[in-house]
């Protein structure tokens, strides 16, 4: 999953409507931001964003005459850490001009006020854009609340179990593990504490681990047992799914085959990453940014020079086969990031076109 970065101490202006400025070399200065810093986290985007996007759309921009000089704010952080910046940043009127959200807060960001619709803050433009028809009508669903668009769609992923095979080969599992139901997982769990692995299961548990914890365990649990977080505009409550998603839990942080420390701990996702790098995680449920950002050879927070020989990913079972949502055997959870203009932008349209600039062809 993509993480949310924003500037810190813009302070910039409440936005208008009309930009202005630009034309026959009035300057404009734009900020984008993102949870990405040359070096560590994301370092890949980050080498994107300040080797190619600024020097190409600084050069568009002067083909249209437009004098617009664009500044990159890194940085490489915990997620959580930086929901809480971007909500007090937005809540007091400062941020980049362009930044980046994790999908999952679109709606509460909007409910709260903090982000505008991008047709009422940009015009028609917005709705316009040539990107909107490379883009399945799911993955656009990922900007919209209440029927309007508040942001771009960077990309969307999904979630897997991924396992050690150096550790199944020695707990006698197989290299194409592909358990069918959750008592499989279990018993693989089993196996794997027999054959002494520290951390048999890691499904992340904790409020320490914010949304990693919704995205990457509670709900595809619910989704493997046949519920859903809303249905007929009624939360969950005391549903037999939910029963059977924490019964789960239960089993793995009660029975020992998991860490229930790092459930708890600030870090506790970090350490988790770290850990499975270190062969001390048999099995991890995360979403594909585990196997681009996390434990890639060249570029990952935690790499792995053996990743692509050691780490096996098999699909997220039902509870039982048949027994999914919509009577399916196995089940995942996308999210995704979102790229969108801050409110309080000075300049919101040379924003929006720098966001789209960034998703263009």
């Amino acid at each position: 999953m993509v993480a949310v970065i924003t500037a810190a101490g813009l302070g910039l202006a409440a936005c208008g409507q009309s930009s202005g400025g630009g034309e026959g070399g009035d300057a404009i200065e734009l900020t984008i931001a993102q949870n990405a810093i040359a070096g560590g986290k994301n370092a890949a985007a980050a080498k994107h964003i300040a080797d190619w996007v600024i020097p190409k759309f600084e050069a568009a921009q002067k083909a249209k005459g437009k004098n617009v000089t664009v500044k990159f704010v890194p940085s490489g952080v915990d997620d959580e850490q930086y929901k809480t910046k971007l909500s007090l940043d937005l809540k007091s009127g400062k941020g980049a001009d362009v930044l980046d959200i994790d999908g999952i807060w679109a709606g509460e960001f909007a409910e709260a006020g903090y982000l505008k619709p991008l047709s009422e803050l940009v015009g028609p433009e917005a709705d316009n854009w040539d990107g909107w028809g490379q883009i399945p009508e799911a993955v656009q669903g990922m900007t919209e609340f209440n029927g309007k668009r508040y942001a771009l769609p960077v990309g969307t992923d999904g979630r897997v179990l991924y396992f050690n095979k150096n550790l199944f080969a020695k707990a006698g599992l197989p290299a194409d593990w592909q358990p069918t139901s959750w008592q499989e997982i279990l018993d693989a769990g089993a196996k794997l504490k027999s054959s002494g692995v520290p951390v048999p299961i890691q499904i992340n548990a904790g409020t320490a681990m914010g949304e990693a914890t919704s995205m990457q365990g509670v709900l595809p649990l619910l989704a493997g047992a046949g519920g859903e977080v809303q249905q007929d505009g009624k939360w969950t409550g005391a549903s037999q799914p939910l029963k059977d998603a924490l019964g789960l839990y239960q089993k793995i942080y009660g029975g020992g085959l998991g860490d229930p420390k790092l459930q708890q701990e600030a870090k506790g996702r970090d350490k988790s990453f770290q850990q499975f790098a270190d062969g001390k995680v048999g099995i991890l449920m995360e979403g594909d940014y585990f196997w681009r950002g996390v434990v890639n050879p060249k570029t990952g927070v935690a790499k792995m020079a053996d990743r692509d020989q050691v780490v096996g990913y098999a699909m997220i079972p039902a509870i039982e086969p048949g027994k999914g949502i919509r009577g399916q055997d196995f089940v995942s959870m996308s999210g995704g990031a979102l790229r969108t203009v801050n409110p309080n932008s000075k300049h919101p349209k040379e924003a929006f076109e720098l966001a789209a600039f960034t998703l263009s062809p």
